[in-house]
Formats: structure tokens, C-alpha cells, sequence
């Protein structure tokens, strides 16, 4: 078996005990327990553990919760007064007067009080809806990065073993006259390089798995499984299909719709301010002595003399619905940009991965197989053998990185589309990074 073979076993029990291990797991069913996960599995529970979404959630409750009162009338009054110095008065007793009365607001009022209400809520949801967008944003592309650093440990180990053979044929030949010792020199070089890359490695490793736990909210030091492969099977959507969608249904843009109707059933509400209220009134009096003017009926109104008091809460109404349309048209034109920004990069990024596997991954396995059967056979030079090496390592790690960023656009173009996930499939590779 060789060196190779050997690293890449000891390497992927290694990876298995320390990234499966079932300590991070409070919960058996979680589906991040098992050997490997996918970015829909840690965008679900993201959105379960996320304290941003349970805030969102409640205040979307309390909106709620707001129209029904909104839209109701003042609870009535009830009045009582008595005249204390006809207590024990022979003949008629106390003197009472009792009465209940009910405000009454313009037609329409209600009804305007509770659209503003109503709109609100919506607005909350949405906002619910714009959250879980950018948290999945946030998961997938920290899971991208998990996926990558996972991909690279791996090259690094391989790219180990490879410099360990090449450095046990250098010292061979150094013994036997046919290799210079700046050859030797040079293969101990690039092996302490890559252990300063490795330590790199290490160091994203447990930045990008803080992130992840961050997300989920629950320790940063939690270990992580291992992430599946990539592989994209069909192209994503057409701009002008995502863009579509994204102006029917964008979280984003639905709540400041949302916000726009509340806002003109304001202006309605300022309008209606300019008309009077209502009091309705039925009592009773037996400070009269006459029995027929005991039961007594009314009405009265108040008098909305300040015009200009109410013709300035009116502007301000008005002057808000131009406010948030403004708003609306500029986020109109923010996540159309956005969007087709997103989707140029998920197209170059599959056509670059396409790029890797079919031309430039093959091409350095060969430039570097030719140096080291060149240098073996006594016709090439060691420092050829080393470039080939370094353009292999390269290479490799351009492929894991532009897979990666297949997630990571992906997920961008989810999130200014508004449609999470997009038809594109993701299946693993069946490797472990």
C-alpha cells in the first residue's frame, strides 16, 4: 500500500471521529448527527434555532394580536351620581342619576383603523419571510466554506503524501550521486510550506465552524459533520423567469406593499379626523320630580374646529405613502441589479467548475505525471517536478473553491429571487473531505 493510500486512510478516520462526533448533538433526531449533512438539512435548522426568526415570529403575534382592538369600539361608559343630602328624605329617598353612553367615530374610521392594523401584520410576516431569506444566505454560504475547507485538508494531506515519496526518491538518488542536495533541500522547503498552509487551514476551519454554530446559536467549539459533495445537474432558471418571481413575491418588496396600504388607510384615517365623533347617551334621573322627565336620550358631538391641527397629521399621511413608494422603487431596483449580478456569477461559476474537471484538473495530473516520469528517467529536472506538484495542488483546490462557490452564488441568487431553494440539485459525491 502505498504512502498515499495510507494517509488517505488515516486521514478519513481521523475526519470521521472528530467531525461526526456525537457530542454536539442534544437532540437524536437532529440531522446534522449523522456523517454528513446538506445545506437545505442546515438551513432547516437554522431557521428552528435561530433566536432572529422567534423575535420576528412574536412580533408578528403582537401585530396580530393589534387588529381586533384596532377595529372595535371604546368600550361604553356608565355614569352614577347621587344627591347626598336627599338620603332618608321622606316621601322620595335618594336622588340618583345613572347613565350609559357609547362614542360612535365617523363611518369609516373603524374600518381605516383597522386596515392600518391589518396591513401592519402583514408587514410583520414579511419581514419574518426577509429574514429567512438572508439567514439561508448566511447558512449555505458558511456551509460552502465548511464544504471547501473540508475538500482542502484533504488535497493538503495528498499533497503531503506525494512530497513524502518524492523526498524518499531524492534522498535515494542524493545517496546514490544522481540528485543534487538542493534538490533535497528544495522537497524539505515545500513540505514545511505546506505545514505553514496547513496551519491556515486549521485556522478557517474554526472560524468557519463558529459561524455555523453561531448561526444554529450554541456553542462555537460544537463539531460539525461532514458536508456532501457537489454536483449541479440542471443550469438555474432565466434572469427574466427569476426576476418574474422576485417582483411577485419577494419578501422584501411584499412588506413595503404591505406598508403602503397601511400607510394610505392612514391617510383615509387623517381624512375621516376632519369630520365629527359621536356620543350616544340613555339615562336615567330621579333628581326630577316629574316621573316623565326621568328617562332621558341624547347625542352629542365633538367639534373638529382646529383644521389645521388635523390638515397637517393629513400631509404627514400623505407625505409617508411617497416616503415608503420611494422606498419600494428603490429596493425595486436594488434586487433586480442584485439578482442579475447573482445569476451572471452562478453561471460563471458552473461553467468554471465545468472548466476544471474537463480541462484544467486533467491537464495538471498530466503536466505533472510527465515532470515526475521525466525526472525518473533521468531527463527532467527536480525544480519541473516541484512547479508540476504546485500547479496540481492549485488546481485542485481551484476545483473544491469554485464548487463552492456554486453554493455560495447560489445562495445569493436565492436570496434576491425570493425562491429558497432554486431548482437546481445539489447530490453528494460520496467523498469525504
Amino acid at each position: 500500500m502505498s504512502v498515499i493510500q495510507i494517509t488517505k486512510n488515516i486521514v478519513a478516520v481521523v475526519a470521521g471521529a472528530v467531525l461526526t462526533s456525537t457530542s454536539w448533538a442534544q437532540n437524536p433526531p437532529d440531522p446534522l448527527t449523522r456523517q454528513s449533512f446538506t445545506p437545505e438539512q442546515l438551513v432547516a435548522r437554522v431557521w428552528e434555532r435561530n433566536p432572529g426568526i422567534t423575535e420576528l415570529t412574536a412580533v408578528a403575534e403582537v401585530a396580530v394580536h393589534r387588529i381586533n382592538p384596532a377595529g372595535s369600539l371604546d368600550d361604553p361608559s356608565l355614569s352614577h351620581a347621587f344627591a347626598p343630602r336627599t338620603f332618608g328624605r321622606a316621601g322620595q329617598g335618594l336622588n340618583q342619576k345613572v347613565e350609559v353612553s357609547q362614542s360612535l367615530p365617523w363611518p369609516g374610521t373603524l374600518k381605516a383603523r383597522r386596515l392600518v392594523a391589518e396591513h401592519d401584520a402583514a408587514a410583520a410576516r414579511q419581514d419574518i419571510g426577509a429574514l429567512r431569506l438572508r439567514l439561508a444566505a448566511r447558512a449555505k454560504s458558511a456551509y460552502a466554506e465548511w464544504y471547501f475547507i473540508g475538500r482542502a485538508l484533504a488535497i493538503h494531506h495528498e499533497s503531503y503524501g506525494l512530497l513524502e515519496e518524492l523526498r524518499a526518491v531524492v534522498e535515494t538518488r542524493y545517496a546514490a550521486g544522481d540528485a543534487l542536495q538542493q534538490d533535497v533541500l528544495q522537497v524539505a522547503m515545500e513540505l514545511a510550506k505546506l505545514d505553514r498552509h496547513l496551519l491556515q487551514l486549521k485556522r478557517i476551519a474554526s472560524s468557519v465552524q463558529a459561524q455555523v454554530n453561531t448561526l444554529l446559536n450554541r456553542d462555537p467549539a460544537t463539531p460539525l459533520p461532514v458536508p456532501v459533495g457537489v454536483h449541479v445537474q440542471r443550469p438555474v432558471p432565466g434572469v427574466s423567469d427569476l426576476e418574474r418571481q422576485a417582483l411577485q413575491a419577494h419578501p422584501d418588496l411584499r412588506r413595503l406593499d404591505a406598508k403602503i396600504a397601511g400607510h394610505d388607510a392612514a391617510v383615509t384615517l387623517a381624512q375621516r379626523a376632519f369630520y365629527p365623533d359621536f356620543r350616544v347617551m340613555a339615562g336615567y334621573s330621579s333628581l326630577w320630580d316629574e316621573a316623565d322627565k326621568r328617562p332621558v336620550v341624547g347625542v352629542s358631538i365633538n367639534l373638529p374646529i382646529d383644521r389645521g391641527k388635523r390638515r397637517a397629521i393629513l400631509n404627514s399621511a400623505k407625505a409617508t405613502v411617497r416616503q415608503v413608494e420611494a422606498q419600494r422603487d428603490a429596493q425595486r431596483a436594488q434586487l433586480l441589479g442584485e439578482l442579475a449580478r447573482s445569476h451572471a456569477e452562478v453561471v460563471e461559476s458552473i461553467g468554471t467548475v465545468a472548466l476544471f474537471e474537463t480541462s484544467l484538473l486533467p491537464l495538471a495530473n498530466a503536466y505533472f505525471d510527465a515532470a515526475l516520469g521525466d525526472y525518473r528517467s533521468g531527463t527532467g529536472s527536480f525544480s519541473s517536478v516541484i512547479t508540476a506538484e504546485k500547479q496540481k495542488l492549485a488546481t485542485e483546490e481551484g476545483l473544491e473553491r469554485s464548487r463552492a462557490d456554486v453554493i455560495r452564488r447560489q445562495a445569493e441568487l436565492e436570496r434576491w429571487s425570493g425562491i429558497n431553494p432554486l431548482p437546481v440539485r445539489m447530490q453528494g459525491t460520496g467523498k469525504r473531505p
